[in-house]
């Protein structure tokens, strides 16, 4: 594995082996997240990007430095934090505008290229509908509103490359049996998830449209308003049980991939919540949060 520190002409700086690497990718968060601790050395450059890649060019980090620490003691280390490139997106004020006929291609155009992106695979479409930019949202905002409102997409960026296509899963990650093998599996029930009565707005009117009889039966009442009762139920239901298996070297896998998971005897199928990549002096980890695709998976598991 090779780590660049990097400035906006494209010159690199190739890092010595760090001491311990943590790389996190959330779905609910759109930029990754990294922290590195490297030997440092006279002259750290000012360079505000950085870099993580195979040997063959295979691409694990591309992101922005958000701090650059060195400190003398025992050791000279070199402490650094990086964000993916969505961070650029999200740190940054969009410019109020309206677009009277908007499109995902204009939008990126004027919102992600500034940045850095060179497009976004999705929708091309232009709409007759007009398209708000409100002031004090950032350009994050604005692409992600256009692509969940006027294409029905998630907007997610991967790797320095931003996309608004339908996200199937791919090929399902397989975890033990005769796939990955785990070093550990941990079973959680989160109860604090889970939702005993939904209300929605309609009309001008607030009504109790959804209720977990599960969660009622362990006698919590947790109630939420919302204007969408059946998707807010469905994902409390789903995220009552999660399941974080750790496994040795690093697996790569994207957040939203379907994982299948063989543990005591029987088959689960989850999906990836969250991955996180650890480098220390005891070897290369990678930890997986999953949770279920269907509900019910907790009402078994009790």
């Amino acid at each position: 594995m090779n780590y660049f520190l990097q400035n906006a002409d494209g010159q690199k700086w190739k890092l010595p082996a760090p001491v311990s690497v943590s790389l996190q990718k959330d779905e609910d968060a759109p930029a990754a997240g990294l922290q590195a601790v490297f030997p440092a050395w006279e002259d750290v450059p000012c360079a505000a990007f950085f870099r993580v890649e195979e040997i063959d060019g295979t691409v694990w980090f591309d992101g922005v430095v958000d701090t650059l620490m060195q400190t003398d003691g025992a050791a000279r280390l070199l402490k650094l934090t990086a964000r993916s490139r969505a961070a650029l997106l999200l740190d940054s004020e969009a410019l109020p505008c309206l677009y009277a006929r908007p499109s995902l291609p204009q939008l990126i155009r004027d919102h992600a290229v500034p940045y850095g992106f060179a497009g976004a695979a999705g929708c091309t479409d232009i709409f007759e509908v007009p398209y708000t930019v409100e002031k004090g949202i950032s350009e994050w905002q604005v692409l992600a509103e256009f692509c969940q409102n006027y294409l029905g997409q998630t907007l997610r960026e991967m790797d320095g490359v931003l996309t608004a296509e339908a996200q199937n899963g791919g090929e399902a990650l397989l975890l033990g049996g005769k796939g990955i093998p785990y070093m550990q599996v941990c079973e959680q029930r989160n109860f604090y998830r889970g939702l005993s009565e939904i209300w929605e707005y309609n009309n001008g009117i607030w009504k109790k449209r959804a209720q977990d009889s599960f969660v009622q039966q362990l006698g919590l009442l947790r109630c939420r308003r919302t204007t969408d009762a059946a998707a807010l139920l469905q994902t409390a239901q789903k995220a009552m049980l999660s399941v974080t298996v750790l496994c040795a070297g690093w697996v790569r896998a994207q957040t939203g991939q379907k994982a299948v998971l063989n543990h005591r005897g029987k088959t689960r199928e989850l999906r990836i919540g969250q991955v996180l990549y650890s480098l220390s002096a005891s070897g290369k980890t990678t930890r997986f949060l999953l949770y279920a695709q269907e509900k019910g998976e907790l009402q078994c598991g009790c």
